[in-house]
């Protein structure tokens, strides 16, 4: 009796709410209404059909007849046609249950839909046979059309009718000459129709001879190349925009005018997210010692961290080196550590992110760290598990990638677990575990160019650890005299989460200062947790922390309130630090300053003032990493819109920013610009330029 009022109540709310709905539907594709369905939640995505047999995308509300609908039979009961595909091919869904994708099908096999009337005038399209799902942008803005719950309001659509007798019309003149070749985005135009923006995004592989979009009736359209990604320039018509207008009565034709911006050296490494909506993140950069420059980073089919499902590691690097190295060509990419994902046997095989990197001075070898496993950080319990809920750390992973000298390739190890070499640290002398859960900030690992014990330069990392019983994260700092094969503590353990060396400290790294004590820099709001470990003996690696201070409450070294990864780099008697300056996670800059020849200036206070900035970026950019390229400058590595986030390369000239060319990278092979070798050289910043 209960399931009979509740299916009639389910037909009587469609009836009722779809009223004003009976004009978008026909009987028969061929004198159907057109329809431009966007989502009522991000409007500027629409749903666009994909090729037979491809799922349906949220696509960027250009109104190009991808995303053009005929909604054939009615409120109670249609099916979906799209204006490109034609009358032999409709939505079909896999399936009624949550997250069955929308794909183009033969119209025998399509999927019989609803659509509910929402209070605010919008709609759920829903299969017939379960009212209670909607076509939602499942995963995000820009992703596959899939069933999610009606309630949902990104399950949610805005209907309107397109005028099919006057279209915009666009034209485009390209000159492709002397675009770097990763740099194959073109940009964005912006597709103003009565204040809601929609794009269409311009491939330069793919460059159509136009793009006709349908538009609403009596609609305002505007058009204006809205984003010009690094390496072209855009423009409509030769201006900027063309202001909302009413369409002519015979349409409205413009020309989209491309060139390939030669002075600008920014290049993306990955566009975010790929061509199957998988992003990268997490960006790592070094220089080995015969010149080969290497980027390697995150990939999330899994769309999260590590502890969500499937994560991979990818490398590029130079196709060139040392004083061959151009600066623009690079390998095409490379996976090195392939995560399983949720069905991984193992634990510590599901996903490998966040890679912490670093290239030995002497040898061509690299070395790679990274947290692996199926544990959210936060959420790590080593040393307090229990029957019910196991230890399961934040697992930790290694791999070495290395130059073979016959064959002149650079060839990965397979990564392997090091999780129990490493936690034991942090147990005390009764063996309570001050860390449940940990990783290594990612980017650089910094190497010593002084201290040598073995056969190895030492090298610097730090972690950020999530107090044992507590959410409280803080940081400490590990070095290895062997290139990673064991680690060491920086430094005592402590009593306490206020004894390590950044209390509150976030995602953190390391850097030798000229007298071969650390800096510890680790990430915060508004500034960075700074902190120096002084040696009192080298070879033992014995000394103590100065204790943490935060940058912005001591010194200059301030900015917006975003809380992101940076990264520290010290090249003579210069210290750089890349972070975002913006509020929200934008304007990647890299801020630097001279450091004084006396180590008592090195300490957290001190080290806190008398900086400067460079800016690399206006844009949406987040977490960056640096290394020191074969010609002497900076080479930055980092994550900036478009996607969540692209994965840019580029090279900072100091000489230019500086004003000086009194430098040198203190490389193995010859500086292309002091012509000097191992030999470290001093900088000398004759007026800087102020930011």
């Amino acid at each position: 009796m209960n399931k009979k009022i509740l299916f009639y109540a389910l037909l009587l709310f469609v009836g009722i709410s779809t009223t004003n709905a009976q004009e978008f539907f026909s009987q028969a594709f061929k004198n159907g209404t057109p329809v431009h369905i966007t989502n009522n939640r991000d409007k500027a995505f629409a749903i666009k059909a994909g090729e037979p047999g491809k799922d349906a995308k949220s696509g960027t509300a250009a109104y190009t007849t991808d995303e053009i609908w005929y909604l054939v039979g009615d409120a109670e009961g249609f099916r979906m046609y799209n204006h490109a595909m034609g009358k032999k091919y409709a939505l079909k869904l896999e399936g009624n249950a949550s997250g069955a994708a929308a794909v183009m099908a033969s119209e025998k096999e399509a999927t019989l839909l609803t659509i509910t009337a929402q209070e605010d005038g919008s709609y759920a399209i829903s299969p017939k046979e379960a009212p209670e799902q909607s076509f939602n942008m499942f995963g995000g803005a820009g992703k596959d059309i899939k069933l999610y719950s009606g309630s949902d309001k990104g399950g949610h659509w805005n209907f309107k009718t397109i005028d099919m007798s006057r279209a915009l019309k666009i034209e485009y003149n390209a000159d492709l000459n002397g675009a770097l070749e990763t740099n194959y985005k073109v940009g964005e135009i912006a597709i103003s129709i009565d204040g809601q923006e929609g794009a269409i995004i311009v491939d330069r592989n793919d460059i159509p001879k136009n793009t006709v979009c349908y538009l609403p009736k009596d609609a305002k359209v505007g058009i204006s190349c809205k984003k010009a990604y690094h390496g072209w320039k855009m423009n409509v018509n030769g201006v900027e925009e063309i202001t909302e207008q009413p369409l002519p009565e015979k349409g409205l034709q413009v020309a989209i005018n491309i060139t390939a911006d030669k002075d600008n050296r920014y290049q993306y490494l990955y566009y975010s997210p790929d061509e199957n909506g998988i992003p990268y993140r997490i960006p790592a950069i070094t220089t080995t010692a015969n010149g080969y420059v290497f980027a390697i980073n995150d990939y999330r089919p899994c769309g999260n961290d590590i502890g969500f499902g499937e994560v991979d590691l990818m490398m590029r690097h130079s196709t060139k080196a040392g004083e061959e190295w151009d600066g623009t060509s690079w390998t095409e990419p490379v996976k090195i550590a392939d995560g399983v994902g949720k069905e991984a046997t193992e634990t510590w095989l599901t996903g490998f992110g966040d890679p912490a990197i670093v290239a030995d001075r002497e040898r061509n070898e690299i070395l790679v760290m990274s947290v692996c496993g199926n544990r959210v950080c936060w959420h790590g319990n080593y040393g307090a598990g229990t029957e019910e809920n196991p230890e399961n750390p934040n697992r930790m992973a290694r791999l070495r990638i290395i130059y073979n000298e016959e064959t002149g390739a650079w060839e990965a190890t397979e990564p392997e677990e090091v999780t129990y070499d490493i936690y034991p640290l942090f147990k005390d002398k009764n063996g309570k575990a001050h860390v449940g859960s940990m990783f290594i900030g990612a980017g650089r690992i910094a190497q010593s160019s002084m201290i040598k014990v073995g056969d190895y330069y030492r090298i610097y990392c730090a972690v950020w650890a999530v107090e044992t019983g507590s959410y409280r994260h803080h940081n400490y700092a590990l070095y290895s005299d062997d290139f990673g094969k064991t680690w060491n503590l920086l430094g005592e353990l402590g009593n306490d989460f206020n004894d390590s060396p950044a209390p509150l400290g976030n995602e953190p790294k390391c850097e030798e200062l000229p007298d071969g004590s650390v800096l510890l820099s680790s990430r915060k709001g508004y500034g960075r947790y700074f902190n120096v470990f002084h040696y009192t003996n080298f070879e033992r690696a014995e000394g103590y922390w100065d204790g943490a201070v935060a940058t912005d409450q001591v010194g200059n070294l301030k900015f917006g309130s975003n809380d992101t990864n940076g990264e520290p780099l010290r090249i003579g008697n210069v210290l750089f630090q890349s972070v975002p300056t913006g509020n929200n996670r934008s304007g990647v800059s890299i801020f630097y300053k001279t450091l004084e020849d006396d180590p008592a200036t090195y300490t957290p206070t001190k080290l806190s003032n008398g900086w400067k900035k460079i800016q690399i970026t206006d844009r949406e950019s987040a977490y960056s990493s640096m290394c020191i390229l074969p010609d002497g400058n900076i080479g930055l590595y980092y994550e900036e819109e478009p996607g969540g986030y692209s994965m840019v390369y580029v090279p900072v000239e100091l000489d230019k920013t500086l004003d000086t060319m009194t430098y040198c990278c203190g490389l193995p092979f010859r500086c292309s610009i002091c012509k000097k070798g191992l030999e470290m050289i001093f900088i000398t910043i004759e007026d800087p330029i102020e930011e």
